[in-house]
């Protein structure tokens, strides 16, 4: 699909559907997290730069 990435905000890209991973690296005095966000476009380039899964799945994790 064309459109706009909701990550990056270029225009006329190729979009897809993904969900949005919020990382939280470990530290000595907490653990680490991973947070889902909502489902948003994005391009090729935002889904090869930034954490995100497949909408569909339950577990985080890419």
């Amino acid at each position: 699909m064309i459109g706009r990435c909701e990550s990056c905000g270029r225009d006329d890209e190729e979009v897809m559907a993904v969900r949005r991973l919020y990382v939280t690296p470990e530290a000595w005095d907490t653990p680490g997290k991973v947070e889902r966000g909502d489902i948003e476009q994005w391009c090729f380039v935002c889904r090869t730069h930034y954490p995100h899964d497949d909408p569909g799945t339950t577990d985080a994790g890419s």
